[in-house]
């Protein structure tokens, strides 16, 4: 509920700003830097992309993100998906900067997760293998790496919900792992929290284009440049292949999840004001990105 009343103040937000210009992005057209990208792989089944979800979990987090960043530079290429991780990239510098899943803890497991689901569909669909790990997501990657070579998923609508589908299939399988896991310790309330509203996330790229479609029919009349600043907006912070916004989502979020009480059903005064300045916060950094000019 907290979450959805920050997303909810964001549109508030956008309804008071006119937009001058507004530029649309493709999910393939942004590339990332590959000289900073990694040159070796660390560990042998980098390179065969047949790392399980132990070696993984077992790697430290910015030796994942260096894994994540090795695939788009050197695997991801044939499969038209060198920028489709940014934002996963984005979260898991978030991890680092927090000290947020370290190994053997519940966050890692599900972090891990995703990363083996990524690694192994990239494989599936590279067809240097058929082992999913036993990781359902893998094959909703193959699939989607399948559409991608083909030139499919190029449009925003049915790329972010095949992206979206098979991120949160990853995510669920993760969590299932971790919660089997009797030696690691159960996950913070904070934590818990965020996961689950990463969900939301989530579920907002799967249905972007009815929730526009809403927005449009309830303001078009009486706010014409809300239902224009929120599509940029959304197609902001649910751009997969940049990692600033999704980074910068992770940090208010958490930072969200921290105050307790309104998860409870209470809004106490000095909630509410925060959650404005973080609100605040997230459209200012909106404002600050390529996607809206004001």
């Amino acid at each position: 509920m907290k979450t959805l009343l920050a997303f909810w103040l964001l549109t508030v937000l956008a309804a008071a700003i006119e937009p001058h210009m507004v530029e649309q992005s493709d999910p393939s057209a942004i590339i990332p830097d590959n000289e900073s990208l990694p040159l070796e792989p660390v560990i042998a089944c980098w390179n065969s992309l047949d790392c399980s979800m132990g070696q993984i979990e077992a790697m430290k987090m910015k030796d994942r993100l260096a894994f994540l960043q090795f695939m788009a530079r050197w695997k991801l290429g044939p499969l038209v998906s060198v920028n489709q991780f940014r934002a996963v990239e984005g979260t898991m510098d978030f991890f680092i900067r927090k000290s947020i899943g370290g190994q053997k803890t519940w966050m890692s497991y599900v972090n891990a997760a995703v990363v083996e689901a990524i690694q192994r569909g990239a494989a599936i669909s590279l067809d240097e293998s058929q082992n999913t790990g036993g990781n359902p997501a893998a094959l909703k990657w193959a699939d989607y790496f399948d559409q991608r070579k083909a030139g499919k998923l190029m449009d925003r609508d049915t790329h972010d919900r095949a992206w979206a589908l098979a991120e949160q299939t990853a995510v669920e399988y993760g969590i299932r792992v971790a919660d089997s896991k009797p030696d690691i310790q159960a996950p913070t309330l904070r934590e818990q929290r965020w996961q689950y509203s990463t969900k939301i996330y989530r579920m907002l790229m799967q249905y972007r284009r009815t929730l526009l479609w809403l927005i449009k029919t309830a303001f078009t009349f009486t706010n014409p440049s809300l239902p224009m600043a929120s599509e940029a907006f959304m197609d902001w912070f649910t751009d997969v292949t940049d990692a600033s916004s999704t980074g910068f989502l992770a940090d208010v979020v958490w930072r969200l999840c921290a105050l307790g009480l309104s998860w409870d059903g209470e809004e106490p005064i000095q909630e509410g004001q925060a959650i404005f300045e973080l609100a605040t916060d997230f459209w200012e950094e909106f404002q600050m990105s390529k996607h809206l000019n004001y």
